[in-house]
């Protein structure tokens, strides 16, 4: 399998249905898709304390 970059964030957004705010790994596929992937308290938590920018993680 080759190996591929993809650019992420991670990201505050709001719940449509119940207004609550929830942090989120947005993964860019094509201009038009995005994968959302969501992590547990631990893997946000080690996400920031090994990347102090979350814009544009390549994974």
């Amino acid at each position: 399998m080759e190996k591929q970059e993809i650019t992420a964030t991670l990201e505050t957004r709001v719940s449509e249905k119940k207004g609550t705010t929830y942090q989120v790994v947005v993964i860019k596929l094509t201009p038009t898709y995005e994968k959302l992937v969501f992590l547990d308290k631990a893997e946000i938590e080690l996400l920031k304390a090994n990347n102090n920018t979350f814009d544009n993680m390549t994974f």
